[in-house]
């Protein structure tokens, strides 16, 4: 097969199976797993025969594209991407409601979205001495620390579940987090960091 080398302007001829050898070589040494087998690691949070549908069929990698927000000054963007062709779109959607099932919450301030939010609004009591406050926040999303946010689920993930639902939990929302994927000879990879 004919591939580009790393610096310059030269190709390179190199056998398919040579090629392969080096691209699995790397995938082990940097700790790249298929999908698949990630869910399968996950057994007592994905029953086996979901596995099929949580697999995305023909994944795509989302595109970015801006919001110009005439309302702030120097019209910064907000970021909006379609992650529903993401590899892990579907995952992600059933971890929530694995969350949901295993992560015990009691704060009684969650709301679903802004109408609900605007519907709670309406049934609290209000005199002169409340203030009503809101926040908003640069680039939320990409400013949550990760690690951090994986530790602190786990931490709370283990009050009430056993640990290795708790560990499977939160190798899956490790993927998720990271989003950090991309296809090899049809298989579909994402990157895991060791524990």
């Amino acid at each position: 097969m004919i591939v580009r080398a790393d610096e310059g302007r030269t190709i390179i001829i190199i056998n398919t199976d040579e090629y392969t050898r080096k691209v699995q070589n790397f995938l082990t040494e940097n700790n790249f797993h298929t999908l698949q087998k990630l869910l399968q690691q996950c057994n007592l949070i994905i029953d086996k025969k979901k596995i099929k549908f949580l697999t995305q069929k023909n994944p795509q990698t989302h595109t970015l594209n801006a919001q110009i927000k005439l309302h702030k000054p120097g019209n910064p963007i907000r970021p909006v991407t379609n992650n529903t062709k993401a590899p892990s779109y579907k995952i992600a959607k059933h971890l929530t409601d694995v969350l949901s099932w295993n992560l015990h919450t009691s704060n009684q301030y969650n709301v679903k979205n802004s109408i609900a939010m605007a519907e709670n609004l309406t049934k609290i009591e209000i005199n002169e001495n409340h203030k009503l406050i809101t926040y908003d926040i640069k680039n939320l999303y990409i400013n949550i620390p990760i690690h951090e946010t994986l530790k602190i689920t786990e931490l709370m993930l283990n009050k009430e579940n056993n640990a290795q639902i708790t560990k499977q939990i939160i190798t899956l929302l490790d993927a998720i987090l990271k989003q950090n994927y991309f296809e090899f000879q049809n298989n579909l990879h994402v990157y895991q960091l060791e524990k």
